[in-house]
């Protein structure tokens, strides 16, 4: 019969990744800062850029060729507008840490520690 509460042996490969993760959520409340700062930035060069496009079509005079501007740079601006809501989006909804990611290093510490009970225990 096999003893079905035996401790987990990692992989070199999977303490790396097992640190990278700690890593991860030692640094998050720096990161979400980050990502609301490049968000309101991205929104702000983008949203400037989009209100000139505005602009320049309000003033269009007929024969006037705009339309390489608002195809060239309207992309662009959606593109960046996505990417700031993604990154708000994101900050929000981490914004005490990944939940995922704390409960697995929180099981792993537990089962680092049972591990050490017992190997004091033989």
């Amino acid at each position: 019969m096999t003893n079905s509460h035996a401790p987990m042996q990692f992989t070199a490969q999977e303490m790396k990744l097992i640190d990278r993760m700690r890593k991860q959520e030692r640094r998050w409340p720096r990161t979400r800062w980050i990502l609301l700062v490049v968000a309101a930035f991205s929104l702000a060069v983008y949203g400037y850029i989009a209100a000139q496009i505005v602009i320049k079509l309000e003033s269009v005079q007929p024969g006037d060729d705009s339309t390489f501007m608002v195809a060239f740079f309207w992309p662009k601006c959606l593109l960046g507008f996505c990417f700031a809501a993604w990154f708000i989006a994101w900050a929000i909804r981490d914004w005490h840490g990944n939940v995922q990611r704390m409960l697995l290093l929180r099981l792993l510490d537990a089962q680092l520690k049972e591990r050490g009970k017992d190997e004091n225990v033989d």
